[in-house]
């Protein structure tokens, strides 16, 4: 919708569908009348995405929850989640927001929507733009800061849709499109830190063994056995 007339046509027929016969017949096996029930239109501007992908509040490779991993691409977020296209990918420390590593790949096409049809365009990606990250630093930290906060308002680990808004400035620019329960890792069992009692048993004869360490022999530089260490008196 690109003009004012559109957008009342269109919002004359979300009000019609209250009217339709399988809504009647809803009502009326609810006991609700018709002049009882109203509805709201909400009218918003279409994200007109420079860069979208995804994000997951954990590392997908290994289930750490204690990164966030966001694949981005230019355009709008179909090419990413068709699989189209090999994403940039950024890997970010969810307590300090450090970007821990950014891959750059090379991205030959870009969903892009066609103002004067209104549908969704797949063009070439400009050979200076292919191999180049499509996003700032500054957009990624935003982005797991954002994502870092819906994690945290769910209760679990998310798998965030998100766009690049290329008309508004930053931080407006960066939009969360969706968010759902991530359904990999967040299903499996944890093990215990450490690996349970083994684990304890591991450390603690790491503790007490004997040290031994290049050109030392046991006991020394401990004060007991063997050689007597430079300080033993």
């Amino acid at each position: 919708m690109r003009s004012a007339a559109s957008i009342l046509t269109h919002t004359v027929r979300c009000w019609s569908s209250l009217y339709t016969a399988r809504a009647i017949s809803y009502r009326a096996q609810l006991g609700l009348r018709d002049g009882s029930l109203l509805i709201s239109v909400g009218v918003q501007k279409m994200a007109n995405a420079r860069t979208a992908g995804v994000m997951f509040t954990l590392n997908p490779t290994n289930g750490d929850l204690s990164k966030i991993a966001i694949d981005a691409s230019w355009g709008l977020g179909e090419s990413v989640a068709s699989g189209t296209v090999t994403p940039d990918n950024y890997l970010v420390d969810k307590v300090t927001f450090d970007i821990i590593r950014r891959t750059a790949s090379v991205k030959l096409i870009e969903h892009v929507p066609d103002p004067a049809t209104g549908r969704v365009e797949i063009r070439d990606v400009a050979a200076e733009r292919q191999s180049s990250l499509c996003l700032s630093d500054e957009e990624v930290i935003r982005l797991a800061e954002l994502g870092k906060r819906i994690e945290r308002s769910y209760g679990g680990p998310q798998d965030i849709e998100w766009a690049i808004d290329r008309d508004l400035p930053f931080p407006d620019n960066v939009v969360l499109l969706q968010s759902r329960p991530e359904t990999v890792w967040s299903q499996r069992p944890r093990a215990p830190i450490g690996g349970g009692a083994a684990g304890i048993e591991s450390v603690l004869a790491t503790l007490l063994a004997p040290l031994h360490g290049e050109g030392l022999e046991p006991g020394a530089g401990s004060g007991t056995g063997g050689k007597r260490g430079a300080y033993d008196t």
